[in-house]
């Protein structure tokens, strides 16, 4: 029988963000991000089996940052509160409300809008039933400084007037605009933050390598809710389970950073569990066709195995909103003025803090079931 024996409920952001982790709060976006170095890194060589299809992916030859979480609950509703309170007339297309987050619908400020509120607690909830069209929108959003104008969520980092269908084919724009100042993660840049360790000691006293599984490990994740032992060993992701399986615990309920101890090298969070992520990687049909877009991990209540493990991509139509969708933000190394400016901002953040009593990517292929799903 599993044990319980910590309490996982809700963290704060400001409980799971240390001192130096504040420092990389980006204060146009908001979001927490982790700087990834190791420039020009060996791609993954591969495991030995074949047609693994991150065999030569991975390598980055640029800093970038990315999300420490995914989006979150709190950052979804100030997007779709920015997108969906204006009138009916004005809606943004390619936008649908999720089911499978932690908000509640409140009262409008323009007649014919919607609006949404957090709970108290459930501001660090993942979000899902984001496409990857949504996706992009969100990254205009960022790029514009959070305009609410319409121009602001249709242009920036991906054109929205490209996307569309022709057939089975998309047409939207492969890759993010020059300039873009945030972006859907290419897979090589995803794969490097989730697998990569430039501290890894190897067999022939090398440093520098590839986990198996974006938990800094080769043994693959134990499932299940925070706070539980399984066989005498913490869980470690927030998927492959339910409520049936541990009775008085909720998956969609579980914030992001629960399993505390646990991160990719580079320090993100729920890289495994939480939802699959989508990255800008495109699936082509008969090399030239691109039909889909790929993503990345395992998803609440999914069946686990091999999704987690480095070359299990997956992907599916770009206008695809399912629950165990969602994503994580790219983004840029800020210019040095800003650095200097975060920094020095930083002491007096945290003595306001004391005195207020608070303590390009290459296109593959993959295979398309009968159902739509890769």
């Amino acid at each position: 029988m599993p044990t319980t024996h910590l309490n996982w409920l809700a963290p704060t952001a400001a409980t799971l963000l240390t001192a130096s982790a504040l420092a990389q709060v980006d204060p146009a976006s908001g979001i927490d991000f982790v700087t990834v170095g190791a420039v020009g890194n060996a791609a993954y060589p591969g495991d030995g089996t074949p047609n693994n299809r991150a065999q030569g992916r991975g390598g980055v030859n640029y800093e970038y940052r990315i999300g420490r979480y995914e989006v979150t609950t709190a950052q979804w509703v100030e997007f779709f509160n920015a997108a969906y309170d204006r009138p009916a007339s004005d809606r943004i297309p390619h936008l649908l409300p999720p089911e499978f987050w932690g908000a509640v619908p409140t009262t409008p400020n323009t007649q014919g809008g919607l609006r949404w509120r957090v709970p108290a607690g459930n501001e660090m909830r993942p979000t899902g039933d984001i496409s990857w069209r949504m996706a992009a929108i969100y990254c205009n959003w960022l790029h514009n400084d959070k305009a609410t104008t319409r121009e602001a969520f249709l242009s920036g980092a991906y054109d929205v007037s490209t996307f569309g269908y022709t057939g089975s084919v998309f047409t939207d724009q492969l890759t993010k605009s020059p300039g873009a100042k945030y972006w859907i993660p290419t897979w090589d840049e995803w794969l490097k933050a989730a697998h990569y360790d430039p501290n890894k000691a190897n067999p022939d006293g090398s440093v520098g390598g590839w986990w198996r599984y974006s938990t800094t490990s080769d043994t693959v994740p134990i499932y299940g809710p925070p706070g539980v032992q399984i066989n005498g060993t913490p869980t470690m992701a927030n998927a492959g389970w339910d409520g049936l399986d541990f009775p008085g615990f909720n998956p969609f309920a579980v914030p992001l950073g629960a399993y505390s101890n646990v991160t990719s090298p580079w320090g993100l969070f729920d890289t495994a569990g939480g939802t699959r992520e989508w990255t800008e990687l495109v699936n082509l049909v008969a090399g030239q066709f691109p039909i889909g877009r790929g993503f990345e991990g395992s998803a609440w209540v999914s069946s686990t195995g091999t999704l987690d493990q480095i070359g299990s991509v997956g992907g599916d139509f770009p206008s695809l909103s399912t629950f165990d969708l969602g994503f994580r933000i790219a983004t840029s190394i800020p210019s040095p003025s800003v650095v200097a400016t975060l920094m020095g901002a930083l002491p007096f953040a945290l003595r306001r803090r004391r005195l207020d009593g608070g303590s390009h990517e290459k296109a593959v292929s993959f295979p398309v079931r009968t159902d739509g799903r890769v």
